[in-house]
């Protein structure tokens, strides 16, 4: 089956489009009701629909903020509600999607660092990290430099207040907060052998409950791995 990727602003979606977009999403993660959905969704400026026929089956919503962190202004691209359904896991339309539009926000912002934000509830997520970049934070190949820290502290408590924690860079889940269903990304023993799986984990114990762990990584040519580079 092969997965259509678009790219379309958030008020263009219809009515239809939103109810098959909150479906999916409900059938992912509990304590998702559907007007904290549209709510949050309306927050956002693009979203990545992926469908198989007229079916859909991912998305991914998007919004680009400017933000000012030791005297350097800076984008950032923050990624909110994303989800794939199971019988797509592995599929490489969502994150060739993703690229083609930071790829478009860079050339459209030429001389200014983009950067992506985004918030790991469960390993999928996260796992995405060392896939596109070589660098990235949090990582277990490399201590954060202050600069770096600085940028994603900044940056997210910009974007989520106090609910951000600095100093174990987690998102602290609210009572009735979003959560993976049982099954989504469990956690094994095989899954742990793989050093930035076990990373997560350690970063970020209460992801079953809904904590999220806050990455950063600058979005560049020269930070994008040769395996994505080639794809695009």
């Amino acid at each position: 089956m092969h997965l259509r990727a678009q790219t379309i602003a958030v008020g263009e979606l219809t009515s239809a489009q939103r109810a098959a977009m909150f479906r999916l999403m409900d059938a992912h993660y509990a304590g998702v009701t559907e007007p904290q959905f549209l709510a949050d969704l309306q927050t956002k400026q693009w979203v990545i629909l992926l469908s198989d026929a007229e079916r859909l089956c991912g998305f991914s919503t998007q919004v680009m903020f400017d933000h000012l962190a030791d005297g350097r202004a800076v984008k950032v691209v923050f990624s909110g509600d994303t989800i794939i359904d199971r019988a797509h896991w592995g599929s490489l339309a969502l994150p060739l999607a993703w690229g083609r539009l930071m790829l478009s926000l860079l050339a459209a912002h030429p001389g200014t660092e983009v950067y992506w934000l985004l918030t790991s509830k469960g390993y999928k997520t996260y796992r995405f990290l060392p896939v596109f970049f070589h660098e990235f934070t949090p990582c277990h190949t490399h201590e954060a430099s202050p600069l770096e820290r600085n940028l994603l502290n900044s940056a997210a408590t910009a974007r989520f207040g106090a609910r951000f924690d600095p100093a174990t860079g987690i998102l602290r889940a609210q009572p009735g907060a979003q959560r993976l269903r049982e099954g989504i990304a469990e956690l094994d023993t095989q899954r742990l052998a793989d050093p930035h799986i076990a990373h997560f984990q350690k970063l970020n114990p209460g992801h079953r409950q809904g904590d999220e762990l806050v990455c950063l990584a600058r979005f560049h040519p020269d930070n994008v791995t040769e395996f994505i580079r080639r794809r695009f």
